[in-house]
């Protein structure tokens, strides 16, 4: 169907459908979801070509103060019906333009997404990739901080927790056990939730594959959904964000994908299930690689892990993403792959090992990414390890099937991680022309993002830690 009969679709479906507003949403370029809302009774076709104006210069990394002026164009392919609105609403997901021309605005994360998403078609590697992303996330039932001069810190909240175990409230059902992984109710007492954000996922057209309790002990749950084409595969990451603080509010509870919230407990990940179509065939498969893994699988890998380092400054943004990628805490620190080893960046699932099922997983990034630049990052170290037919074996990524973290593991040799986010900016100065290939990422926006980031870090000199307070108070 052509552009114009979608448009003219959603339009009949605006009328006929008893909806009072429809709201545009678009990614800022931290990854938080913004908004601007009509009235249903407004949307004309002009929308869908000229869009509605907003300024962007009140936006981190996004325009400067003496050019403002942009435009949000909805994309008619993705709609959804919002069920958190008192009155009946249709969520649209925009690009952002300039509004005079039309074009699309470089530093919309989306449309960076959208050229990395051209970029591997019109390469001739692959017609389509698909990704599934994991949604690790705590539910808390208390969240409190504060950052003030003279008082800081926080203070986190679970029925479910150990701690609470003489608590009348809790009626002794807790996580007795170092793990909650898979826990079953009542101890488990987010089942319900989990399933009410699963039904609302499938209303607006996010197929879940499963969901459960994680291992964290504080109400740590996940959610993994079936794969998706990559676009639609990023809108849903913020799709289901806006589900499950929605329905976690609804409940009286705080949703956080903080990597690491609770010192001694599991972080948050979202690890990044994707595979390549060529047409109709599964690329990544060869009955006679290293786990059935072909040849432009394992360069794709190579280019991850060569590149793994910059990429974290989009996949692991945040201060927080480096207290989850230490050792022990089942979140990988080494840039190799292995096969089912959950201490690798990259694994290859045992599950998956036919041409229908063929993918790996890259197990590094965490929730507080915006999902267009973090999948868009990855998407780019893949199509550079292809093109440059990078070798993970000799490049020294593995494959490797120990537990690199079991006492007296020599791992001298192995390829670290960045430690921390100054790290991972540092990385990304260093080694940015493989996303800056065909315009995907323009120089001006890494650029713009890299201050915005640094601007974060720096937030934390000069600013003591409540830990420095422990350690040194009476020094």
């Amino acid at each position: 169907m052509t552009a114009a009969g979608i448009v003219q679709m959603l339009l009949k479906k605006i009328a006929e459908g008893g909806y009072e507003e429809v709201d545009i949403r678009f990614s800022d370029v931290l990854g938080c979801w913004r908004h601007v809302t009509l009235s249903a009774k407004s949307i004309k076709p002009d929308l869908f070509t000229r869009g509605v104006g907003f300024d962007g210069s009140t936006l981190s990394a996004m325009t400067p103060i003496e050019a403002g002026d942009l435009a949000l164009v909805p994309d008619p392919r993705r709609v959804f019906d919002d069920p958190f609105t008192r009155h009946p609403t249709l969520g649209l997901i925009a690009d952002i333009v300039h509004p005079d021309t039309g074009r699309p605005y470089s530093r919309d994360p989306r449309g960076v997404a959208r050229k990395a998403q051209d970029l591997l078609r019109d390469s001739g590697l692959a017609t389509e990739s698909f990704w599934a992303p994991e949604f690790e996330f705590y539910l808390f039932d208390k969240a409190d901080f504060c950052n003030d001069p003279c008082r800081t810190g926080f203070e986190l909240g679970s029925i479910e927790s150990y701690r609470n175990a003489s608590c009348p409230e809790s009626l002794g059902l807790f996580h007795q056990t170092a793990s909650a992984y898979h826990r079953m109710f009542p101890v488990d007492s987010l089942h319900d939730i989990r399933a009410e954000i699963a039904s609302l996922m499938a209303a607006a057209g996010i197929q879940v594959k499963y969901h459960h309790h994680e291992a964290g002990r504080m109400g740590q749950v996940e959610v993994e959904v079936d794969f998706a084409p990559f676009l639609s595969s990023a809108d849903n990451v913020m799709i289901t964000k806006h589900i499950i603080r929605n329905v976690a509010l609804k409940h009286n509870l705080a949703a956080t994908f903080m990597p690491k919230p609770i010192k001694g407990e599991p972080g948050n990940g979202m690890h990044f299930h994707l595979f390549f179509l060529n047409g109709e065939e599964r690329v990544f498969y060869s009955e006679d690689g290293y786990c059935r893994l072909s040849g432009m699988a394992r360069s794709a890998i190579a280019g991850i892990l060569h590149h793994a380092r910059a990429l974290c400054a989009f996949t692991n943004p945040s201060i927080n993403s480096y207290h989850r990628l230490v050792p022990n805490m089942e979140a990988p620190v080494y840039r190799f792959f292995s096969g089912a080893n959950r201490s690798a960046a990259i694994r290859v699932p045992a599950y998956a090992r036919t041409a229908e099922s063929m993918r790996f997983e890259y197990r590094v990034p965490d929730g507080s990414g915006n999902p267009y630049l973090s999948m868009a990052s990855i998407l780019m170290a893949v199509i550079d390890g292809i093109r440059k037919d990078m070798k993970p074996e000799e490049m020294g990524f593995g494959p490797i099937d120990d537990n690199v973290f079991a006492p007296g593991y020599d791992d001298s040799g192995l390829p670290v991680l960045p430690t921390s986010l100054d790290e991972a900016l540092d990385s990304l100065e260093d080694d940015r022309e493989f996303l800056e290939r065909d315009g995907v990422f323009e120089p001006d926006f890494i650029d713009a993002y890299v201050e915005v980031k640094r601007e974060e870090t720096a937030m934390l000199r000069g600013n003591p830690h409540p830990i420095e307070h422990f350690l040194y108070f009476n020094i």
